[in-house]
């Protein structure tokens, strides 16, 4: 199908343009003429030019039969040069597009997997962000329960120290109860001359036991204190052993998350490789045709000379019928001049 813009008529003025010239009119000649058109739309034109103009005439004296040959050879090798360039850039094409798309597959690919690896960076780094601070916390949870041991500890030593505090008071009172009772039986036989400061006595002593009583009993409430005191910090060691445990656990399942993580990006980073393998095939593939279309550049040229020799060949052809041609036209006015010569002596005669 004729290229727009390319008509019958065109190819025929240019080819008798060329004609014009003294030239032979070929497809070559024609598109350089016309400065547009491809091999395969102008030569069909061009051989229908050549049909309605009865091209198979004889050409400045050259046999129909050699001038036939000749374009048919030069037709032939033109087709064949023309299909096999087709052919070949249509292969090409063909192949380049498959591989520019297996390319750009394998890149998207390659662009997933790099996305997937930096999310899977990206969280094995906010797993170990958090591994962090849940060390953190656990190393401060030891602390407290370390503290709160210790606390326990003195509040154990102190609520010790209260026993024989209070141990020793009520020894004290019980001295003082059987010094005053001694201190009765002494005082009896002159209680009625003492009494007045047996009374100040006894109330000094009553005050005294008010006061030792009252110290009894706060010494006991301070016992009770740090009784509840120790009680409540076993509860919250308690509390602090069952998060420390909890923690433990979430370590644990942070750890696993953390393993199945690095899994997953060590099977990524192996596809990733084996993508980079197929790149690195693609790019053998393509260096491949590479050289193929080289070697069918290569032989194009060789057609190429193959046609220009075959141009020369034919120009030689050429010029050897025209001075066969000239030299035929010489022996055949040498001839006729022979022959007149002859009538002349036969007329003499």
């Amino acid at each position: 199908m004729a290229r727009a813009g390319v008509t019958y008529h065109d190819v025929a003025k240019a080819a008798e343009a060329i004609k014009t010239q003294g030239q032979e009119p070929t497809v070559d000649r024609v598109r350089e003429h016309m400065g547009t058109g491809s091999k395969s739309t102008i030569a069909p034109l061009l051989k229908r030019w050549r049909s309605d103009n009865g091209e198979a005439a004889d050409i400045g004296g050259l046999p129909n039969d050699l001038v036939e040959v000749v374009k048919s050879l030069h037709e032939r090798v033109q087709q064949m040069a023309d299909h096999r360039i087709e052919q070949t850039r249509q292969e090409f094409e063909a192949s380049n597009k498959e591989l520019r798309k297996e390319l750009a597959d394998s890149k998207n690919t390659i662009a997933q997997l790099t996305a997937r690896q930096q999310d899977l960076e990206s969280q094995i780094e906010r797993q170990n962000k958090e591994k962090s601070a849940l060390d953190k916390s656990l190393e401060d949870v030891r602390i407290s329960l370390v503290k709160a041991e210790a606390q326990r500890d003195e509040a154990i030593v102190r609520t010790a120290e209260l026993k024989e505090s209070i141990a020793e008071l009520k020894q004290e009172n019980k001295d003082i109860r059987d010094h005053f009772e001694h201190y009765q039986q002494r005082t009896a036989e002159d209680r009625q001359q003492e009494r007045e400061q047996f009374r100040i006595d006894t109330q000094g002593l009553k005050d005294q036991m008010q006061e030792l009583q009252h110290r009894f009993d706060q010494a006991e409430s301070r016992a009770s204190e740090l009784f509840d005191a120790n009680a409540q910090l076993q509860s919250n060691a308690d509390k602090l052993e069952q998060t420390n445990a909890t923690l433990n656990r979430d370590l644990n399942g942070k750890v696993d998350e953390t393993q199945n993580l690095k899994r997953d990006l060590e099977d990524a980073m192996t596809k990733n490789q084996e993508y980079q393998h197929k790149n690195e095939q693609l790019a053998e593939k393509i260096a491949a045709l590479t050289a193929q279309k080289a070697d069918v550049d290569k032989e194009l040229a060789v057609l190429s000379q193959a046609l220009k020799a075959t141009k020369t060949e034919l120009k030689t052809i050429q010029d050897k019928v025209t001075y066969l041609t000239d030299e035929n036209k010489v022996i055949l006015q040498e001839k006729a001049m022979i022959l007149g010569q002859f009538k002349q002596l036969q007329g003499s005669l």
